[in-house]
């Protein structure tokens, strides 16, 4: 009896991408690769995370559409001059690797790579940043999680704030699975010593539990699978969470998937997302 196989497999994946049929197949997906690769590293290490994209390769010309989803981790202090901001040390360095000046530079720099790369004349790049602030999530869901955004838990949790901010984001349909997939890699992989990975999750689960009552989306699972412990010869784990139906067998669904893979010091961890959309133009 053959092996049956997976939905997710059997799921038409998202096609970013379109262009003209002068180029050759392998030329052309190498270079939309080569474009969705560099968009992405320019968010690296940022608050910005890609929500979505579409690349265009035409005969003379690429056409680059990006949506970035830009979360604010700081929270709202007291208004101070515009010359004690630029003159202050702490201020230059704590926001000048996370700020948009950052990612806008770096992608000036990689749209001259990609031009020299590939030859051509013309390159046109489109961004649509949507800003995502503390007030923007609901007030009950706020007073539930505030123990992680508190002062003397800032140095902790320091991902607490951007992350209520992303997770209203996606229960609202405006924030999409590519960007809540890049926000849990870039935690696991910092956070898997002494147990901070525990913390983390727990954070995931309460907040999404928090924002249960004011979700749009139908259903919303995470699964996460490797050696993400603190023992160093420790058995791999799976860690699941799921909020609302996820119908897997129905191939018309509109669910989005995604699957990255994080490198921890103990191992690679694998990250599955699945949400499932009210309608198919969300996907």
């Amino acid at each position: 009896m053959g092996q049956k196989a997976n939905p997710t497999s059997l799921r038409p994946r998202d096609n970013f991408y379109q262009g003209c049929a002068y180029w050759d197949e392998a030329q052309f997906n190498y270079i939309t690769y080569a474009a969705h690769k560099l968009l992405k590293g320019c968010c690296r290490k940022t608050d910005i995370y890609l929500n979505n994209i579409n690349i265009g390769l035409y005969h003379d010309f690429i056409l680059l559409e990006a949506e970035l989803l830009h979360l604010h981790s700081n929270a709202k202090r007291k208004r101070r001059s515009r010359r004690y901001k630029e003159n202050s040390k702490s201020y230059i360095k704590k926001n000048t690797k996370k700020s948009w000046r950052t990612v806008l530079r770096r992608l000036f720099f990689s749209m001259s790579l990609l031009q020299n790369y590939t030859g051509l004349k013309k390159i046109k790049l489109k961004i649509r940043r949507i800003k995502a602030y503390s007030r923007s999530i609901p007030k009950r869901a706020r007073q539930k999680t505030s123990f992680y955004t508190k002062g003397f838990n800032k140095a902790k949790f320091n991902y607490a704030r951007s992350g209520m901010q992303l997770m209203s984001h996606v229960v609202q349909e405006k924030a999409s699975v590519l960007s809540l997939a890049s926000f849990i890699r870039e935690n696991i992989r910092t956070r898997s010593r002494r147990k901070k990975h525990v913390h983390f999750l727990s954070f995931l689960k309460r907040g999404f539990e928090s924002l249960k009552s004011h979700k749009k989306i139908k259903g919303l699972k995470i699964q996460i699978k490797g050696r993400f412990g603190h023992k160093p010869k420790g058995r791999s784990r799976i860690w699941k969470y799921q909020m609302g139906p996820m119908p897997f067998s129905q191939l018309e669904a509109p669910i989005q998937t995604k699957y990255v893979q994080a490198q921890t010091i103990l191992g690679s961890v694998g990250i599955k997302v699945w949400i499932y959309h009210n309608s198919q133009d969300q996907c």
